[in-house]
């Protein structure tokens, strides 16, 4: 179909990423860090960034989550809201979200994690606390346009 921006079955404004998945980025987001598994989007402010990864997929989902949660204590302010067991698109995942301070100001993040395939997927946003009214709506228009291809 002319005008689409993916293979067919994608979500409307998806795009495939090296990493065998795709999704459906904000408009006016620049793109700032990309690997051939790893893209990132900033808002045009700086106060949100929103990341898509994959792996190989390497043991045990909670564990390599709780490895992680270990190491960012060492952060600036890291404060642990929750690490939990959770479900995405009948998958089992895993869902982490922390708050910490950057450049004086507090932070949050949510990431959720997920294998399928042999590889391990992870959809994530990093905003500044006072633009959650606008951050988290994005975040959740990202997650669900997420596909494994």
């Amino acid at each position: 179909m002319e005008g689409t921006s993916g293979p067919p079955g994608l979500p409307p404004g998806a795009h495939g990423e090296a990493g065998g998945f795709a999704r459906a980025p904000p408009k006016g987001r620049r793109r700032d860090a990309q690997t051939g598994a790893e893209a990132h989007r900033t808002s045009p402010d700086g106060t949100q960034e929103l990341v898509a990864k994959s792996s190989l997929t390497q043991g045990d989902l909670m564990e390599s989550r709780r490895i992680s949660e270990r190491n960012a204590r060492r952060g600036r302010d890291h404060r642990k809201i929750r690490l939990e067991r959770t479900a995405f698109r009948g998958r089992p995942a895993v869902v982490r979200e922390y708050t910490f301070t950057f450049r004086g100001h507090p932070w949050h993040a949510r990431l959720l994690g997920f294998d399928a395939d042999g590889r391990s997927y992870q959809i994530s946003t990093w905003y500044r606390s006072d633009t959650e009214h606008r951050a988290l709506p994005t975040y959740e228009r990202v997650k669900d346009s997420f596909t494994v291809l």
